[in-house]
């Protein structure tokens, strides 16, 4: 999510995303301006902008705490915590991976509002505590328990992605057994409440509330967009499972007899200048069998004047040592196989061991895409080959590596 990084606890960075400014300046100028009402206007400038950065500086500790809640129990349950980002909505732990099992996915989901709503707490019990003693700072406290309490409430709104649709999610899991559910459940959830939301929004524009309508619409607009997000997130998982190699796969490689001169992959050579990650495989065979492989570039380190005397099998690599997938793999296997090589893509092999094709991040794509109904333009098709990336930016790695074994059981059955 990007943002500057302003300190580490534990290891793991803190940042601020430059969205949070907003958020600093609103809620400072906002008790600042509540301070001058309560006082009269009797309080001081210094006394007000000091009582309005104090807001937000305790607004940013308790916001903070919040996701170092969810870090720390991420932590505990065996997940690296790759950092925190504050802005404008709240903060948010970037974990390395989702929990794979129910009750560790909800003591992380349960860990942020339950502090939150205990830094309500404890903020309002000061407020009455120091009332009488010193009205101000009762003020402060009052105020920054309420912001607590509204980010703990609202957090445990059953909305994925907030923290109360991962804990609806995550006992749907609990007692069916099924990820999938959950999310399921979660989603038809988040999808209720938009609805609601939005129609309430229109019924007060109607009415004539604008400000509260604004905000009604807004959340409500908020969640369908992240209801749908995370709907499509879980098709793609479903066909990820579902989508063989075999079925993906295309044939990427050139098969030379290996005794031919090494002059033969000159014709080769000039079709791949303009692509300088997806270098071409040249299998080699000999009286109808494997004997290995060579890539065009081999002819770099050969002078020109001895191309015709050098021949193909001397160059040869085994052909094993190429990154390879099982034609019967599912898709999410072969992204994980994948983004682990250097390599632009895999050898698809048969069932007995054979070449059978390759498979890239384009043929992996283009079969997620058309499955959901979209066929992209070649032009779109060249560029992501040429760059070797997923087209149009799917994020088919990080869908993957989120889904543990039991989703991909689940979709199978």
């Amino acid at each position: 999510m990007g943002g500057w990084e302003v300190m580490k606890i534990r290891d793991i960075p803190v940042r601020i995303h430059p969205s949070w400014v907003l958020v600093f300046l609103y809620f400072t100028l906002s008790a600042r301006d509540q301070l001058e009402t309560l006082l009269d206007g009797q309080s001081s400038v210094f006394n007000g902008w000091l009582i309005g950065i104090l807001t937000s500086a305790l607004l940013f500790l308790s916001v903070l705490m919040h996701e170092l809640a969810h870090s720390f129990v991420a932590i505990r349950e065996g997940i690296k915590v790759r950092d925190i980002t504050l802005f404008f909505l709240g903060g948010m732990a970037n974990l390395e991976k989702e929990c794979t099992t129910s009750k560790g996915s909800l003591k992380i989901a349960i860990s942020g509002p339950i502090v939150s709503l205990l830094l309500a707490s404890l903020m309002i019990v000061l407020s009455g505590i120091l009332l009488e003693s010193n009205v101000i700072l009762s003020n402060l406290f009052s105020q920054v328990g309420r912001l607590n309490l509204l980010i703990g409430l609202f957090n445990l709104l059953p909305i994925i992605p907030l923290d109360g649709g991962v804990i609806l999610k995550s006992l749907i899991w609990y007692f069916t057994g099924s990820k999938r559910k959950g999310i399921k459940v979660a989603i038809a959830s988040a999808r209720l409440i938009a609805f609601l939301s939005i129609f309430i929004g229109t019924f007060l524009l109607i009415k004539g509330s604008f400000y509260v309508a604004s905000c009604f619409l807004i959340i409500g607009l908020f969640v369908f967009t992240s209801s749908n997000s995370q709907n499509q997130i879980v098709e793609i998982q479903k066909i990820l499972s579902e989508l063989n190699v075999n079925q993906v796969c295309s044939r990427s490689f050139r098969v030379l007899e290996d005794d031919l001169p090494v002059k033969v992959l000159s014709k080769y050579n000039s079709l791949l200048k303009e692509n300088i990650f997806n270098e071409e495989w040249i299998l080699l065979c000999r009286e109808g069998r494997w004997v290995g492989y060579v890539t065009e570039k081999i002819l770099k380190n050969i002078p020109v004047q001895k191309w015709d005397k050098m021949f193909l099998y001397d160059f040869a690599s085994p052909i094993d040592e190429l990154p390879s997938v099982g034609e019967k793999e599912s898709l999410f296997k072969a992204i994980i196989k994948l983004e682990k090589t250097r390599n632009a893509k895999l050898l698809v092999l048969s069932v007995a061991g054979l070449p059978l094709g390759t498979l890239d991040r384009v043929d992996i794509g283009k079969a997620v895409l058309k499955k959901i109904g979209l066929n992209l333009p070649d032009q779109l098709i060249k560029v992501a080959r040429k760059e070797n990336i997923y087209p149009i930016g799917l994020n088919l790695n990080n869908i993957a590596k989120t889904m543990d074994p039991i989703d991909r059981e689940e979709d199978r059955k």
